[in-house]
This record gives structure tokens, C-alpha cells and sequence, in this order.
């Protein structure tokens, strides 16, 4: 029996278009995975999903003091673009001049030396659509899963990780030198 004639094929080295439809493949789901990761970074604090935007009129309780106060909705998710559009003394219903407070990430600082203990305040302000939330927990999730993928991996794994691919490369090379026809032998 003839090995030698049995394990080539019709292209003269045997399996080397398996061998090429493996790395082809491999290959293919590295530059997606690497195209996934590039798209997932340029989405993470992207304005493609708008956020949405709502008003509030006259949310009474709050203050105007030398401590802060944080509006209701600032507990929304994506909460920002506080925007003071009117401030009233609750009790006697005395406008209050806008230029009394300064507005922050969260709510409203006093800036005077007049104190109020019971305003009235309107404001609007941008927050997440349940959307960007998801978007923003997927993207997350992934960083977080790729990084503590590569953070459990030891050294010595990785190591040995790059020396398969080495010598997947050295396989490759040798297979695809095809000796017969240029007369020379197959180097490592």
C-alpha cells in the first residue's frame, strides 16, 4: 500500500485546503470580534440614541440655603442639562431672580448671602431613554467580560497561546511550500 499516495491530493499536499478553510474562518471571527470591540468603543457615549428631554413646574420642598439641594428627577438615569427656567418663594409666591442660584450636576447652590427655605422651582433637563440604558449596560458588560477575560489569564497561558500561534504559522508555511515543484526541501 502506497501512504504516500493516499494522503496527498489532487493539489499535491494533503488537507491544505481544510488547513486554508480553518485559518480562513479563524480569521474571519478574529476581525469580527476585533470589528464588534471597535464599534462598541465608538458607541460608548455616542449621541446616535437622543436622550430624552422632560420640564418640571413648581417642585415645591426645596431650598435655597448654603447647602445644595438635588432635584427629584436627578435620580433618572443619564440625569444632566439642569436648566433652571423659573424660582419662586413658595409663601408669598416672590419671584426670585435666577441669577440667586447656580446650578450644578444634580440640583441647585446658593449664590447669595439670601437664604430661602421653601421655593418653588422649574426646571428642565435631558435624561437616557430606556434604549441608551441597555446600550450603555451591553457595552458595559462587554468591557468588563473582555477585561476580566484577560486579567484571569496567566502570564504562562499566554505565553503558551502565543507559541500555538507561532506554530500554527510554521505549520501553515511549511504546508503551503510545496517542495516537489521547486526542487527544494521544506525549512523550519
Amino acid at each position: 500500500m502506497n501512504f504516500k499516495r493516499l494522503l496527498k491530493d489532487k493539489k499535491g499536499v494533503f488537507g491544505l485546503t481544510a488547513v486554508q478553510a480553518f485559518f480562513a474562518i479563524i480569521l474571519g471571527i478574529a476581525l469580527l470580534a476585533y470589528v464588534i470591540v471597535i464599534i462598541m468603543g465608538t458607541l460608548s457615549g455616542t449621541a446616535i440614541l437622543t436622550k430624552l428631554s422632560g420640564s418640571v413646574t413648581n417642585e415645591t420642598g426645596a431650598w435655597i440655603n448654603t447647602t445644595s439641594y438635588t432635584v427629584d428627577q436627578s435620580t433618572l438615569s443619564g440625569f444632566t442639562g439642569l436648566t433652571i427656567t423659573a424660582l419662586y418663594n413658595y409663601t408669598d409666591g416672590e419671584v426670585i431672580g435666577l441669577g440667586n442660584v447656580t446650578t450644578g450636576t444634580t440640583g441647585i447652590t446658593n449664590a447669595t448671602a439670601t437664604n430661602w427655605d421653601n421655593v418653588s422651582v422649574s426646571y428642565t433637563y435631558s435624561y437616557n431613554s430606556n434604549q441608551q440604558d441597555d446600550l450603555e449596560a451591553i457595552l458595559g458588560n462587554t468591557s468588563t467580560g473582555i477585561s476580566g477575560f484577560f486579567s484571569s489569564i496567566s502570564p504562562v497561558w499566554a505565553i503558551l497561546g502565543v507559541l500555538v500561534i507561532i506554530l500554527v504559522l510554521v505549520v501553515l508555511v511549511r504546508v503551503v511550500q510545496n517542495p516537489e515543484r521547486s526542487g527544494a526541501s521544506p525549512q523550519l
